[in-house]
């Protein structure tokens, strides 16, 4: 259900409006979802204003009692976005038991690839906003929507240095960013085909990290 710390947030810094803040929680998070759904679908340039008020059912003149413009509406759906992911990472990390950091980033993979955590439309749109939104004519700023998921890595491969899982010969700053790099590559993979990797998949993928791929 949508926070509403988050909307009171936004309508300080005038993202939406007081009068979207009134709105029941059901229809803002349906907008949110609508939002979701529409951005991942048709991108940025894509979605003109007339279309998410044909998919979402609301008139010309109450999008723009709740948004000031699409660009706000984006914001809006980024933010909220963020907050889940911020909290599925934090929910992980709670429950994660591996204790090798090789089994941590199985872990991951299997997470987010599984069709109970994150949903179609939120495997979609974060495609979009990890990589279609910045090659968009639009920028909105402060928003980082792969850093919990960096961060996380960027623990687990500093751990793994510190324990003599993973090679210290280069900065374990610079071995997260790689190891990132490829994680996100492969969740570009599964999330476009809305499909889980096989274990033996997951287990070549990180055998090749861990390992390298010299004979």
């Amino acid at each position: 259900m949508i926070d509403e710390n988050i909307i009171n947030e936004l309508v300080n810094r005038k993202v939406v409006s007081d009068t979207f803040r009134r709105l029941n929680p059901q229809k803002k998070e349906k907008l949110y979802q609508a939002g979701l759904l529409l951005f991942g679908k048709y991108g940025y340039d894509g979605l003109s204003v007339d279309k998410f008020c044909f998919q979402t059912k609301i008139s010309k003149g109450s999008f723009f009692q709740y948004f000031p413009t699409k660009t706000h509406v984006l914001e809006f759906v980024l933010l909220l976005f963020d907050s889940r992911l911020a909290a599925f990472i934090e929910d992980f990390k709670r429950t994660e038991t591996s204790i090798l950091a090789r089994d941590k980033l199985k872990d991951l993979i299997r997470a987010l690839t599984s069709r109970g955590k994150l949903n179609v439309t939120e495997k979609v749109f974060y495609l979009f906003a990890t990589n279609a939104l910045y090659h968009s004519a639009v920028t909105v700023e402060g928003i980082n929507i792969p850093r919990h998921l960096n961060n996380y890595i960027n623990e687990v491969v500093v751990r793994g240095a510190e324990t003599g899982e993973i090679r210290k010969d280069y900065a374990p700053t610079e071995t997260a960013a790689i190891v990132a790099s490829a994680l996100n590559a492969i969740l570009i993979h599964y999330f476009l085909r809305n499909v889980q990797p096989d274990e033996s998949r997951v287990q070549s993928f990180i055998s090749i990290l861990f390992d390298g791929i010299k004979a």
